[in-house]
């Protein structure tokens, strides 16, 4: 029987095998960045849109300045 210490020794390295797999597959499985997937336009809109708000205004207290909240929000 193998002694304690040659079992957790055989566990380390078998997650430590997992791991590496992981990262590769991770770091090469997506040819697009994250970049792309960002829309500058509208983020920069929506940006200057809440720029003036007081950071602690409720949805009820800026209703007049921004009327959409978000997806699920009453028109």
């Amino acid at each position: 029987m193998p002694s304690p210490s040659t079992v957790l020794l055989a566990l380390l390295v078998i997650g430590a095998v997992i791991w590496v797999v992981r990262r590769m597959r991770d770091d090469g499985s997506s040819d697009r960045s994250e970049e792309e997937d960002v829309d500058r336009d509208v983020l920069e809109a929506a940006e200057r849109e809440v720029r003036d708000l007081d950071a602690f205004s409720a949805p009820e207290d800026a209703e007049d300045e921004l009327p959409d909240w978000g997806p699920g929000a009453p028109r």
